[in-house]
């Protein structure tokens, strides 16, 4: 959904790479599993980190297989799933049917408001087993909707989706809960002006609402922020007792998530512009 949370491949070695893909299509498997194959199009790498966090923190029971499936038809691919694959696979139903819902609403786009549509009884059910997540996906998306009508404080739509995020880390509320919202909270203030940054000039382009455009900043001065946010949620990364997947999990966090921002740097540099 928000395609910032990937490895660099360049960080990893082959095991490592293997284990990534694995709980990739581990979680594109219980999407189709649980949700009918439509529901395989919103699998993304962003919730097969969280599956990567949990899993290292609380070390559940996995299971390991091979399938083939639409992305792969002629040959098998391994897969890995634990029990937060399918908090993972509903977590994907949540956030994709309101961001449908969202762009369908921001834009008026009509495969977006069909997809929400395929998506309503998935999500129905998704909201009997987690109605915390999804009571607060809800709000917070109706907050951001409203602040982005009005051009409100970058602020508070900040503030908003940082909360949402933070409850996405917590699959139930333990002993861990309180350092997994606030990494996620942080996770979810980088995510949402990391956003704003890539998409500055389409944005401009269109009037859409964006927070840089709100503060009359520039793209070129925010990663200065950028930096504050995923510093804190480094801090609370590595103050949890994680062993497993450790440097797979470290290269998303300190490498990973800034690879689409390099990206817009290069291509900045490429054609000379600045930004």
């Amino acid at each position: 959904m928000f395609g910032y949370m990937i490895a660099n491949p360049n960080d990893l070695n082959e095991a490592e790479k293997q284990r990534y893909n694995e709980i990739y299509c581990g979680l594109c498997y219980r999407l189709g599993k649980q949700h009918g194959q439509l529901a395989r199009l919103g699998v993304t790498y962003d919730l097969t980190f969280l599956i990567l966090l949990l899993a290292s923190l609380y070390e559940p029971a996995e299971k390991q297989g091979t399938l083939h499936c639409p992305a792969h038809p002629v040959h098998k691919h391994p897969y890995t799933v634990n029990r937060f694959t399918d908090y993972a696979a509903d977590l994907t139903i949540a956030l994709t049917y309101y961001k449908c819902l969202d762009d369908w609403q921001d834009e008026h786009q009509w495969l977006k408001r069909g997809y929400a549509g395929l998506l309503k009884s998935a999500y129905a059910k998704v909201k009997t087993r987690l109605p915390r997540q999804c009571e607060m996906i809800q709000a917070c998306m109706q907050d951001l909707n409203r602040i982005e009508n009005v051009k409100g404080s970058p602020d508070e739509a900040t503030q908003a989706f940082g909360r949402l995020m933070g409850e996405c880390f917590v699959e139930s509320d333990d002993l861990w809960s309180g350092m997994l919202r606030q990494m996620g909270s942080q996770l979810g203030h980088f995510i949402y002006l990391m956003d704003a940054l890539m998409d500055y000039d389409e944005d401009i382009k269109k009037g859409t609402y964006n927070p840089l455009v709100v503060l009359g900043a520039k793209p070129h001065q925010l990663p200065e922020a950028l930096n504050i946010y995923m510093g804190m949620a480094a801090d609370v990364f590595e103050r949890l007792p994680l062993v497993q997947d450790l440097h797979l999990l470290r290269s998303i966090v300190y490498n990973g998530v800034w690879q689409k921002y390099q990206a817009r740097l290069a291509k900045q540099e490429r054609s000379g512009s600045g930004g």
